[in-house]
């Protein structure tokens, strides 16, 4: 029968949230906590007995440089499976476990460092870019006008049918057009009171947008949580920022076809830039194309860096404007195969009325 003292510290290492892992002199698996269960998804009746290579391998070259003092191995990846690489701090000690020699391997996921890392840089690189790109546009925009105007008054002191007026009329359309190219570089326009919609409404609405341009071997899959309550958002930005991604993930997969995933979950105690949220919305927008070129893939939220031979460059740019109007970002993931667009929106509760 155990005594308290054993009760208590095994109780004790089973609320932990870091893994622990006790291995033996035969260096096989003799302990694990709850929190390594859950990391590699696997009970602790199927890791006992396990060598510790199964769990780790090319961790170390030999366990026992580590019988007379504790190893640290930074940023180690994890493999699960069914799952993306957890990144990992894994310490491994010399212990003594009620009298028999092992290591106590002490593992410390980095994943959450590492994201809010990459996160706050990508965004003050894409706030530096948008803020170039803005006052260029500005600066064009106000020649565009004068040049729109002086074109207009040529065209009122030509009588109907002059020669000339075919001219005119090409500088006027392309001025326009070149005036609607600068709006979209600036982003949406002031946005519409933000009210509480379905998620799922979004969705289906950006699917009937996009539904008659789908080609015929890209199929789509919904894979939703419904129990997502209403976000706060402004629609009409929200169903552009959404739309951009889902063409984006269509024109990858044009060639070859494939399955498109518009995935819903639920994040608790997530955390976007500096701030946790207790409840953040995920859009996953997963499609199986050839993947995001790696010469571009740190600068695509940038406006006009585009991968496609007639992109603008101007889609992510503008649907990450609107996620951080509402608070949120759009993470990207992508290698041959699959590319995953995750679109994180922070859910406001709603005020209770007096």
């Amino acid at each position: 029968m155990p005594n308290k003292s054993d009760v208590f510290f095994s109780n004790m290492l089973e609320s932990m949230e870091t893994s622990i892992i006790w291995v033996a002199q035969d260096e096989t698996i003799q302990y694990v906590n709850l929190a390594a269960s859950e990391l590699f998804q696997q009970s602790p009746k199927r890791l006992y007995q396990q060598k510790w290579t199964v769990l780790f391998p090319d961790l170390v070259a030999d366990i026992q440089q580590a019988t007379k003092k504790k190893i640290t191995i930074h940023d180690y990846t994890i493999l699960v499976a069914g799952q993306d690489g957890v990144r990992v701090n894994c310490t491994i000690s010399p212990y003594d476990m009620l009298g028999k020699l092992g290591w106590l391997f002490e593992i410390y996921s980095t994943e959450r460092h590492h994201r809010i890392v990459e996160e706050d840089e990508r965004w003050h690189q894409y706030e530096a870019g948008n803020l170039l790109v803005k006052t260029l546009a500005h600066e064009v925009k106000n020649p565009l006008a004068g040049i729109l105007g002086a074109t207009q008054l040529l065209q009122k002191r030509h009588q109907p049918g002059a020669r000339d007026l075919v001219f005119l009329e090409v500088i006027s359309k392309e001025v326009l057009r070149l005036s609607n190219l600068v709006d979209r570089m600036l982003g949406p326009k002031s946005s519409h009171e933000k009210k509480y919609y379905n998620i799922h409404e979004l969705i289906r609405y950006v699917l009937q947008i996009v539904g008659g341009e789908k080609p015929a071997n890209i199929f789509i899959k919904q894979d939703y949580d419904p129990s997502i309550p209403d976000v706060l958002i402004d629609f009409e930005a929200m169903v552009q920022a959404i739309l951009n991604l889902v063409k984006n993930a269509i024109q990858a997969m044009e060639k070859y076809g494939g399955l498109l995933t518009i995935k819903t979950r639920i994040e608790h105690k997530f955390t976007l830039g500096t701030q946790t949220h207790p409840l953040v919305a995920v859009i996953s927008i997963i499609d199986e194309g050839e993947g995001i070129p790696v010469a571009v893939f740190d600068s695509m939220f940038y406006p006009m860096v585009s991968s496609k031979v007639e992109g603008t460059g101007l889609g992510l740019p503008v649907s990450q404007n609107v996620l951080r109007k509402h608070d949120g970002l759009i993470v990207a993931e992508s290698q041959p195969g699959k590319t995953v667009f995750n679109v994180y929106l922070p859910l406001k509760q709603r005020e209770s009325k007096a």
